[in-house]
């Protein structure tokens, strides 16, 4: 996976990787007693931090998590009552090819 810039609702946001240990540093700001960190997404930053020490698959797995979070945030749906399966749908229909471009965007390095 390649670090990469995007743009969303005419933000820019940055995907950048970095190793375990900084990861855990950075989410320990957030959570003290963090032991892991495959991904994190900082609003304040416009910036999407992937664990470069994961294996590809869980690299896109974590990216695809982490888009989410940005997706919510930009869109205001960090409100929605999420408990609704029609409500879930919708959003899930809406995101699917901001997520798809993201991903094909950052590919594999070496194809």
């Amino acid at each position: 996976m390649k670090e990469t810039n995007f743009i969303i609702n005419n933000h820019k946001w940055e995907i950048k990787l970095r190793p375990k240990l900084e990861m855990l540093e950075i989410y320990k700001c957030i959570d003290e007693e963090a032991t892991d960190c495959f991904g994190l997404t900082l609003r304040q930053f416009n910036a999407i931090y992937i664990n470069e020490d994961l294996c590809y698959d869980e690299q896109i797995k974590t990216l695809k998590h982490e888009l989410t979070h940005c997706f919510i945030w930009e869109y205001g749906y960090y409100y929605v009552d999420f408990n609704n399966e029609e409500t879930i749908c919708e959003f899930v229909a809406s995101i699917n090819d901001f997520i798809n471009e993201v991903i094909d965007k950052v590919g594999k390095d070496n194809d």
